[in-house]
């Protein structure tokens, strides 16, 4: 469905023939009136919302109208009459798609999905409009993760690398115009407000680039190095920007090729490392700090001995100092400081033999706990914990001592009460406490649960916990 049009000369009244009330709106342009009648874009845009919203509650039920679906929906990416009915197609593909991925119809899924995956890459390659792109990418991300691994072509890889790439080269001219202007010092109030809503689009969009890239490295991993290499140059311009947030997503990018392509990632180690450690120390900006903290504990994790000198001799120390702030717990550090916690944990975890003092840096990392805030990092933290109680049970409470006992405890209360854990895990946990527990004497553990917040003791009672 087309929306309606008029051309008018400049002296006819559109209001005889085409009426406001029945949806049409003119404007002069040229010497003349061009209407468009609005009311059936308006329930256009309705109509596609309404089936996304009826993929996403129908579940499986929707699949007998998925194809058909789809194949009205991915063309609308292209329908410029209307942005809204573009981003609702587009919210709408990852919903019908996950419908086909639950009824477990795998060989339709990826028959339907090659075409769509083609329609993405070719749309966000040129698209002008950041409200749409934003939308787009989030969808690309979203149907992406739906259809699974491995599946796009070398061809699609290479497209939408090159997507990214145009993308953020876009966003990065306009980055450095946008400081050409304010140091020109020429702009009025009106003009920096407008900047600042572009400046906040823009991010957005950038975001969710950083997101499809995330996708794509997790479902493909390695698959995707050979066109990931064209997108380096343009992560690398960021990177070395004094605006924290342009770094921030570099870093983040990095963070990605790290832990999806592991050792193999360390052929442009020599781009990031240096930045990461700048960030690590960066005193103006958290959000910085914490990427790069988790970068550090991906490379860790999954990095192999390439990043090993870098992560003990530079990253380390480094870590160590954003949990010792004094203000390491306040609101807007404390991402940060869960994050390298977690780092120093896979440091411990997989470089101890590497360290000089590693049982040092065992206690100092204990009594950097608990990890607060970020659910992301709660689980690897306190499998660790778990183990290194199992496996060394006088490094962390050396001859029982009362005071480090009473702080394992409240540790481990304090992620019981607030996240929830894979059976298995809280099990080890709970034991974990229980156990504890049973080491202090009747006075001691009174006074233990008396420090214990009502919070945390109702969150405990009501999982059935105490």
């Amino acid at each position: 469905q087309q929306p309606d049009f008029a051309v008018l000369e400049a002296d006819e009244d559109a209001e005889t023939g085409y009426s406001a009330e029945d949806g049409w709106e003119f404007a002069n342009i040229g010497g003349q009136q061009i209407g468009i009648r609005t009311t059936l874009l308006e329930e256009k845009c309705e109509a596609v919302e309404l089936i996304g919203t009826y993929a996403r509650d129908l579940g499986t039920g929707f699949v007998p109208y998925a194809a058909e679906t789809l194949e009205t929906l991915v063309p609308l990416f292209k329908f410029y009459f209307h942005e809204g009915v573009r981003v609702a197609a587009a919210a709408a593909v990852p919903y019908v798609l996950t419908s086909v991925k639950l009824a477990g119809d795998d060989a339709a899924l990826r028959q339907v999905w090659s075409h769509i995956c083609d329609c993405y890459t070719a749309v966000l390659a040129t698209e002008e409009d950041d409200t749409f792109t934003l939308q787009l990418f989030n969808s690309f991300a979203e149907s992406l993760s739906a259809v699974g691994a491995n599946s796009m072509t070398s061809s699609q890889l290479e497209s939408l690398a090159s997507a990214c790439i145009a993308q953020m080269t876009k966003y990065y001219k306009r980055m450095k115009d946008r400081e050409a202007a304010r140091a020109a010092e020429e702009l009025d109030e009106d003009d920096e407000e407008q900047l600042a809503e572009e400046e906040m689009l823009e991010s957005l969009a950038v975001d969710e680039v950083a997101k499809a890239l995330h996708a794509v490295f997790k479902t493909h991993g390695t698959l995707f190095a050979p066109a990931f290499h064209g997108v380096v140059p343009v992560a690398v311009k960021y990177l070395h920007e004094r605006d924290p947030a342009a770094r921030q997503w570099a870093i983040c990018v990095f963070d990605d090729l790290v832990e999806f392509t592991g050792p193999a990632s360390s052929q442009y180690a020599g781009d990031f490392l240096e930045p990461v450690t700048q960030a690590l120390r960066d005193q103006s900006a958290p959000d910085l700090r914490q990427a790069a903290a988790y970068g550090v504990g991906v490379m860790a994790q999954f990095g192999g001995d390439a990043y090993a000198d870098f992560v003990v001799s530079a990253a380390l120390p480094a870590l160590l100092e954003i949990i010792s702030r004094p203000d390491a717990r306040e609101e807007d550090n404390v991402y940060a400081t869960d994050n390298a916690v977690s780092a120093i944990a896979k440091i411990l975890r997989f470089y101890g033999s590497k360290l000089s003092d590693a049982r040092a840096l065992l206690q100092t990392w204990f009594g950097a706990l608990p990890v607060t805030h970020d659910e992301d990092e709660v689980p690897s933290v306190y499998e660790y914990l778990v183990q290194v109680v199992a496996e060394q049970p006088d490094a962390l409470v050396p001859n029982g001592d009362a005071q480090m006992l009473r702080h394992l405890v409240k540790v481990v209360v304090s992620a019981l009460a607030a996240f929830d854990f894979v059976p298995a895990l809280a099990q080890a946990l709970i034991a974990l406490m229980q156990n504890s527990m049973q080491a202090l004497d009747a006075s001691a553990k009174a006074e233990l649960w008396a420090e214990i917040s009502p919070e945390q003791q109702q969150a405990l009672q009501a999982k059935g916990l105490f």
